[in-house]
């Protein structure tokens, strides 16, 4: 006769070392013993390579970097402002290095541009940037008027104007540019509002100065004529001067 478990045989089965609960038990120890080994070896050969989370970071930190002054993304030909570069700095810009603007109504090339200074005021970025004297038309709403560059003209002057925080343009502004030489006034001229392909919205105009030196810029800043959704309310209410120093190195 075949004998019948009684009702704790199962569980003292299962208790048993050699049984199906313990043998799995064992099973899953040793694995989690091979995986502590193998991230230990890992780690011992890799030494102090970047780990996921760092690397993720690092791509999240390159990807906002690529931010554009104009939008979300980074606009050809837009030259990214220096980390190393403060405001204070004393930039030299080169005649013979500025980068050339086209002549023609073509679809406009990817361009690097030569940073002349930056500041900020209020959440509100302020860039100027020069390259070679430009071709640009004026249009004032019925006529149509093309300015070229003359052989007295030393380079073309563009400022931006954008959001801090999320590189939008910031329209409805106007800017004047006064450049000093030794205290005397060598040009004292509005920037034109400019739309470009290359660099979107911005304020610019050709400038003529005498000679090699160290020059003043100074920029007025008005207020944007525009309304305002609340986070910009109480926000550039008031006229801005923005001050920046060059040397100015002509072509020889």
């Amino acid at each position: 006769m075949a004998t019948t478990a009684g009702p704790g045989a199962a569980g003292t089965q299962a208790s048993r070392p050699g049984g199906f609960a313990g043998h799995a038990a064992l099973v899953a120890a040793g694995l989690g013993v091979v995986l502590v080994a193998v991230l230990l070896i890992a780690h011992a050969v890799h030494g102090n390579s970047t780990t996921p989370a760092a690397a993720s970071a690092s791509s999240m930190s390159s990807m906002s970097s690529s931010k554009g002054a104009m939008g979300n993304t980074a606009t050809p030909g837009m030259t990214a402002k220096s980390a190393a570069m403060s405001p204070n700095a004393v930039m030299t810009v080169k005649g013979a290095s500025l980068p050339m603007m086209q002549t023609s109504g073509a679809a406009p090339m990817a361009m690097a541009m030569v940073p002349l200074g930056h500041a900020d005021w209020e959440g509100m970025e302020i860039q100027a940037r020069t390259s070679a004297p430009a071709t640009f038309e004026l249009f004032n709403g019925t006529s149509q008027t093309l300015v070229k560059p003359t052989g007295k003209d030393s380079f073309h002057l563009m400022v931006t104007l954008s959001d801090a925080q999320t590189g939008y343009a910031i329209p409805y502004s106007s800017v004047w540019a006064t450049v000093r030489k030794s205290g005397k006034i060598v040009f004292d001229e509005r920037l034109w509002p400019m739309v470009s392909r290359y660099m979107g919205p911005h304020y610019g105009n050709n400038v003529a100065l005498p000679a090699a030196g160290l020059y003043h810029l100074s920029l007025l800043v008005s207020p944007p004529a525009a309304a305002r959704h609340l986070e910009y309310k109480g926000l550039w209410l008031t006229p801005h001067r923005v001050n920046m120093t060059f040397r100015w190195v002509p072509k020889t």
